[in-house]
């Protein structure tokens, strides 16, 4: 049995942590400095914009940061036998091997990948925070009980070209 630990990235807690965080903190200084010229006058009188820039990033970009990996859901990967259990702290799922009929890295997001069923279902996802080279761990792992062919194709994401990949089962 072989198993993974890592923080993995969740949509639905970060975006609106990120517009409410960011949301506050516009206000905050809006407040505090009286306004959208106040705030201007504020950084013009701070000095170089290098030290400006510097400060707004470790009083803001900072506790962002912290908090925001704080929030991640640390998920726990268990291969075994005869199945794979993806579990945090909250839910635990249980993925056999025959279940599986495909797998897809990096076709739905990056560095995510998705076990799909028969009827193209998703029956779970990895998608780690900062440590995507668990992901070849994990298929290597699922293609030692499982016969797959390998699709290889590309997708842009931000205007760079990513490798994507598309593991069959083999009938």
């Amino acid at each position: 049995m072989k198993t993974f630990e890592f923080k993995q990235n969740d949509l639905k807690r970060g975006v609106p942590f990120a517009i409410a965080y960011f949301v506050v903190l516009i206000i905050a200084c809006y407040l505090t400095f009286g306004g959208l010229f106040g705030m201007a006058n504020a950084l013009s009188n701070f000095g170089s914009a290098k030290l400006a820039a510097i400060v707004v990033s470790l009083a803001v970009l900072a506790p962002f940061i912290i908090i925001l990996n704080l929030l991640m859901p640390k998920i726990k990967v268990e291969l075994a036998s005869n199945n794979l259990t993806i579990s945090d702290k909250n839910n635990q799922k249980v993925v056999f091997y025959n279940e599986i009929f495909a797998l897809q890295l990096n076709m739905s997001n990056l560095n995510r990948l998705d076990i799909m069923g028969q009827q193209n279902n998703l029956l779970g996802f990895i998608l780690p925070q900062n440590n995507p080279e668990i992901l070849a761990q994990v298929i290597s792992e699922i293609s030692n009980h499982v016969n797959f062919t390998k699709l290889k194709g590309s997708k842009k994401y931000f205007g760079k070209s990513i490798e994507t990949s598309l593991y069959n089962r083999k009938i």
